[in-house]
């Protein structure tokens, strides 16, 4: 072996030292692609900022947003020293924004959040709880609309689709090269999530105890949700707030007619 490359050996096994050492305080890395979120962005950074577990890092990658966003996260980045910035010269999309996140995490695991969502400030530590010999902890999530602090429970069984709801393990996506796809820019996190199956992770989908991540809809979301459908989901959560309503009447009656007895 050449001198060169024994160097090179040695440098290569330094670095990995350096990282792992650097990195075995953080649990988990949460990666946040942000584009034009001005308006909802705040929140979801405070709710990270607020999580019970605090050994998190935060990686934000603004996707060369036109609006504020890349300001309001340099005024947070100041403010907590877990919250590292990246800035993209030109719109990449989700997919690139997420693998960006992932290559420089430094967590145990990796979770993911969109610029727009909220979460329960017990998420994190919630899922992390499970992690023991796991690659995968999903976690529940319920529906909801940006102006509204009303949910539709999530009823789907099976696998989710999403990755919001998940931590993975980081070593298990650098392992097998587990990265989003970047020539789409719809339905990256399903195929994920399915190439991720494909090594056979160890799974452990975490009981509902009514820790939440709070997926916020919207119109013109990366989702591209439209009026029609927002109309939808309004009139989903009114009917779920006047049935809750209803209940709380109903429970009131009882009450005053069993204490008239």
């Amino acid at each position: 072996m050449s001198i060169l490359k024994y160097l090179l050996l040695i440098i290569a096994y330094s670095y990995q030292l350096l990282r792992v050492k650097c990195s075995s305080s953080i649990k988990i890395s949460v990666i946040i692609p942000v584009y034009n979120s001005e308006d909802f962005l705040s929140r979801s950074i405070q709710a990270i900022m607020n999580q019970t577990l605090k050994d998190l890092e935060i990686i934000c990658i603004d996707d060369a947003s036109t609006d504020r966003s890349l300001q309001i996260l340099n005024e947070f980045k100041e403010k907590d020293s877990r919250i590292k910035v990246i800035s993209m010269k030109e719109n990449k999309g989700p997919s690139i924004c997420r693998n960006t996140g992932i290559n420089v995490a430094n967590g145990e695991y990796v979770g993911f959040m969109d610029s727009d969502d909220d979460v329960d400030n017990r998420f994190y530590e919630n899922l992390y709880n499970y992690t023991a010999n796991n690659d995968m902890i999903v976690g529940n999530y319920v529906k909801s609309i940006n102006d509204s602090d009303d949910y539709i429970p999530n009823r789907r069984f099976g696998k989710t689709v999403f990755v919001w709801d998940t931590i993975f393990r980081r070593k298990f996506l650098d392992d097998n090269n587990l990265r989003f796809p970047t020539n789409i820019r719809y339905a990256e996190d399903k195929i994920f999530r399915e190439n991720c199956y494909k090594y056979q992770p160890k799974i452990f989908k975490t009981p509902d105890e009514g820790i939440y991540y709070y997926y916020k809809q919207r119109e013109g979301s990366l989702c591209n949700r439209g009026k029609r459908y927002m109309k939808h989901m309004t009139r989903r959560i009114n009917r779920i707030i006047k049935k809750r309503n209803q209940h709380k009447r109903r429970n009131i009656a009882e009450i005053k007619e069993y204490s008239m007895i």
